[in-house]
């Protein structure tokens, strides 16, 4: 072995007359073919302006060099152009290159004692290889270049290529691997921050720990690198869905069940819940969960996801797969999607932040719930609405907005006295509603002043005010057309001498017989 035989006997060797990739070629490519064959948009795939790729593969995979070979296709290129070739001009150059292929077998550089292939991935002789069959004994390197590698007796610093040291992880891989998604994962991207590399290794601490690259017993551990999947993956919601431990399957290349794809979900609509290691697009949004899941009634994320997404499409990377699943401001309240802390669950603001009453999610919320009109104690939601029990109940938001109004098992006042309520949202109107006039006790009472179809939008402007909903008096029997408002407490227990509505209990749970579903009489 050249690494042995050069370094173990510390024996030296006189320079040879050998041609360089260092000294001899690099300059002459650089400057002869550089214009076409540098960087990844390299003519043919030939990148010439570093030594790995002037030895590498083009886009026809077959090596550019071979040592020893006066086949080698950079050879051979020059050899036979011809005619309007644009290689007859680089002929000149031909003897250099065969004397750098053929008779010095690809040298980066003449360093005594090492042969010339010794820097060279696919030669035998390449230091890796050597140190390899060695069972990787980094101290046959230090005994020339120094227990830190900075040089040593010999002056050659192994930290020229190997930045960080020859034991460290970008020697024998990249860091991280050039191979699948190594680079997606480790670079992080616009749906996720980046992940380390312990979410699916065991990540040694020094490079000869066992399971690295030997086992305990000192042999050898044979590849693929193990894939012991972390934290990350193995994450679960709360409450919890998960029905298997996650995994890799190194002969499919595929990962299930694993929280950073969306495997724990069973959505449907998701596209790759168990992305191929080597696929494309398998992060991509959409991937992990449908646009929208097929839980999901709606595909505006901001909507129910304002700490996760904006409403234009940008995600927050320290919430999005942080393991919650934010609705709303995340507290699990009604107000953490509509509605006030302050105030009540009751729009403003609604799901999209509107506040003002003239639009339609607003409205005259706040007029029933609070009821500042004094005709009655405040509304409950039910009377509107079926109120869910939690966010994720049926029937609150597995359905398409706008929210339902007078679902059945909601609106027990509103279909009081055999009243049809009715909900126009086009139109923004209630009709048939007991709360507003309707029912059978009312039906024959007519008065052109009656707002019996309210307007959800016009708040204040007398949609609830004595006489809207019922005459003063009403028409019909025991009423008489001269009869005055502070009449109507001889026969009306709900109202005071002024024809005032008689409001009892606490300032936060005002009740009333006045609008309570039936006709109270002394």
């Amino acid at each position: 072995m050249g690494l042995v035989a050069g370094c173990a006997s510390e024996r030296a060797r006189d320079p040879q007359d050998l041609t360089t990739w260092q000294d001899d070629v690099a300059s002459v490519l650089a400057a002869r073919c550089g214009e076409c064959h540098t960087g990844d948009d390299a003519a043919a795939g030939y990148d010439l302006s570093t030594y790995n790729g002037a030895l590498g593969v083009g886009s026809d995979d077959v090596a550019n060099a071979i040592a020893g070979d006066a086949g080698s296709t950079i050879l051979t290129t020059l050899i036979h152009a011809a005619g309007d070739d644009p290689h007859v001009t680089l002929q000149d150059i031909l003897p250099l290159l065969e004397a750098w292929v053929v008779d010095s077998d690809l040298a980066y550089f003449d360093a005594p004692p090492h042969p010339a292939g010794f820097l060279n991935p696919a030669d035998p002789s390449f230091h890796g290889a050597e140190l390899q069959a060695e069972g990787w004994d980094f101290a046959l390197c230090q005994r020339c270049h120094g227990d830190d590698y900075g040089g040593g007796t010999s002056g050659k610093a192994c930290l020229t290529c190997h930045d960080d040291g020859p034991t460290a992880c970008d020697t024998c891989h990249g860091q991280p691997p050039e191979t699948g998604a190594h680079h997606t994962h480790v670079a992080g991207g616009p749906l996720d921050r980046r992940v380390p590399c312990g979410e699916c290794h065991v990540v040694p601490t020094r490079w000869d720990d066992p399971g690295h690259i030997l086992l305990a017993d000192g042999t050898v551990d044979p590849p693929p690198a193990e894939v012991v999947l972390g934290p990350l993956a193995a994450r679960d919601v709360d409450p919890p869905v998960r029905t298997a431990p996650p995994s890799f399957d190194p002969a499919t290349k595929t990962c299930s069940a694993v929280y950073c794809h969306g495997g724990i979900f069973t959505d449907a609509e998701a596209a790759h819940p168990a992305p191929m290691w080597t696929g494309a697009d398998q992060a991509a949004c959409g991937s992990c969960h449908g646009r929208p899941p097929a839980s999901h009634a709606t595909s505006d994320c901001a909507t129910c996801h304002p700490r996760t997404i904006d409403a234009a499409g940008q995600l927050d990377l320290t919430t999005h797969l942080d393991g919650v699943i934010d609705v709303g401001d995340g507290s699990g309240q009604c107000t953490g999607c509509h509605g006030d802390v302050a105030v009540g669950p009751a729009p403003p603001r609604a799901l999209d932040g509107s506040r003002a009453t003239t639009v339609v999610a607003v409205g005259a919320h706040q007029s029933h719930l609070l009821a500042p009109h004094g005709l009655r104690g405040p509304m409950a939601c039910t009377e509107c609405h079926l109120v869910p029990a939690t966010v994720t109940a049926v029937g609150h938001i597995d359905s398409a907005l706008p929210a339902e109004v007078f679902p059945t098992g909601a609106g027990v006042l509103a279909r009081a006295d055999s009243a049809n309520p009715v909900w126009d949202h086009d139109a923004a109107t209630c009709s048939g509603v007991y709360c507003h006039g309707g029912g059978a006790s009312l039906s024959s009472d007519a008065n052109p002043g009656f707002e019996r179809t309210p307007t959800w939008t016009v708040v204040g402007g007398g949609e609830a005010v004595c006489g809207a909903c019922h005459g003063i008096p009403p028409a019909g029997v025991a009423h008489t057309p001269d009869m005055q408002i502070s009449d109507c407490t001889t026969c009306h227990p709900s109202v005071d001498q002024y024809g005032g509505i008689i409001l009892t209990g606490p300032p936060d749970a005002l009740t009333s017989l006045h609008i309570d579903g039936h006709v109270d009489l002394r």
